[in-house]
């Protein structure tokens, strides 16, 4: 069971569906819910001429803040007629970006969701900085909600797309109390043959889910000329799954965390509620 959930407000239309299907899950699993709002300051700019900060500094904080209580408040009212255990706060971000101050408050929560952008091209950029920073940055896994996504709790069907790797892994196993809670798992592979040892590591997962009294079949499928996400992604839709459970992958480039091919396909195309593990 999940006790501690957080979910940033990102300012994105989805916020709304993922604020929703965060109500639900801290209902489901009795979990406290920390809704935290930012407050981006920007960091003064000094020139080699100034001899006293710019006087106009503290104005625009001023304004700054008082804009982020406001939205705060409007958070909180639209909270007050939850049930469940719920706090809201704001947080400014002065020397840090929003995502990378937010990563930093989700140390103590079993779970973070966040808005996606449910294929929307304007919404990416933000989008992938707010997911990298949380899950590499905050050492939790990220459930990502497209807009219009939320589904009915308990789940009917879950996805996990299994890859034998530490990422996947530690998915599958910070995603149980989801997976514990659904009706059927299916563990899907793509394009293994019979003596693939992938495949054999996908059995053994398999085994391990049922020990966990979690119903899980074994899917394999065929890619052709589709890509890995595209294969999930239409399986995913053709068998009304309504979650799917895959690892988060990328690497370091010039400071910069640069998302794998079928990390970021998922993150940014999918329509369905995506929980990422590293």
């Amino acid at each position: 069971m999940y006790k501690d959930l957080m979910i940033p407000m990102t300012g994105s239309a989805g916020d709304a569906d993922a604020l929703r299907l965060a109500v639900k899950l801290a209902a489901r699993h009795s979990a406290r819910l920390s809704v935290l709002e930012s407050v981006d300051l920007p960091v003064p700019i000094s020139h080699a001429w100034d001899i006293v900060p710019d006087p106009t500094g503290g104005g625009v904080y001023d304004a700054l803040r008082e804009r982020g209580q406001q939205r705060l408040a409007e958070l909180k009212a639209r909270l007050d007629d939850e049930t469940v255990c719920w706090d809201a706060r704001a947080v400014e971000a002065l020397y840090a970006d929003a995502p990378h101050t937010v990563a930093r408050e989700a140390f103590d929560a079993d779970l973070c969701l966040l808005a996606g952008s449910g294929g929307r091209a304007d919404g990416a950029a933000a989008l992938h900085a707010w997911f990298t920073a949380l899950l590499l940055e905050s050492g939790r896994p990220v459930l990502v909600v497209p807009p219009a996504s939320g589904p009915t709790l308990p789940l009917r069907r879950a996805m996990v797309a299994w890859q034998p790797t530490r990422p996947t892994a530690r998915a599958v196993h910070d995603a149980l109390p989801l997976l514990a809670d659904a009706g059927l798992v299916e563990l899907v592979v793509i394009g293994r043959d019979d003596d693939d040892p992938a495949l054999d590591s996908a059995r053994r997962m398999v085994a391990h889910l049922v020990r966990h009294s979690i119903p899980t079949d074994l899917v394999n499928l065929r890619a052709g000329e589709h890509s890995v996400a595209e294969v999930l992604l239409d399986y995913a839709e053709r068998s009304g799954v309504q979650l799917l459970v895959a690892g988060g992958y990328g690497h370091s480039r010039l400071r910069e965390w640069v998302l794998g091919g079928v990390t970021r396909e998922l993150l940014l195309s999918a329509q369905l509620p995506v929980f990422f593990g590293h």
